[in-house]
């Protein structure tokens, strides 16, 4: 089986960054072929903004675990990684009480992820 990774609910539903699962988390890891650029938090399956400093370490433990997977691949010759950024869909981003406008860009955080592992990956 192949999957994506998308960890960012595994951490929301463990409640935390899975530090007492990293054998599981290098199993999926192994089978991942697709990444989901969604960062997660232990109270909920998308941060609100990934930019924000309050949210590094979230970042940082996300991006390590796509690194793995892109470092697997890079090493078994696989040509293609596919990657989603996708800082939704709508209901995740957080809104204000009554304007229901988000906290951030949707559009702005995506671009930002992008940017964020091209730079990281020197690609």
């Amino acid at each position: 089986m192949r999957l994506t990774a998308d960890y960012s609910h595994w951490v929301n539903v463990a409640e935390w960054y899975l530090a007492d699962q990293l054998e599981n988390v290098h199993r999926a890891i192994a089978v991942s072929d697709q990444i989901h650029c969604r960062v997660g938090h232990p109270q909920g399956p998308q941060v609100n903004d990934p930019r924000a400093p309050e949210w590094q370490d979230a970042l940082e433990t996300h991006a390590r675990w796509w690194d793995a997977i892109r470092a697997r691949m890079q090493k078994a010759d696989m040509p293609v990684l596919t990657i989603t950024c996708e800082f939704g869909p709508a209901g995740y981003l957080p809104i204000l009480p009554y304007t229901q406008q988000p906290v951030a860009s949707q559009w702005d955080i995506n671009v930002f992820i992008k940017e964020f592992l091209k730079k990281r990956w020197e690609v």
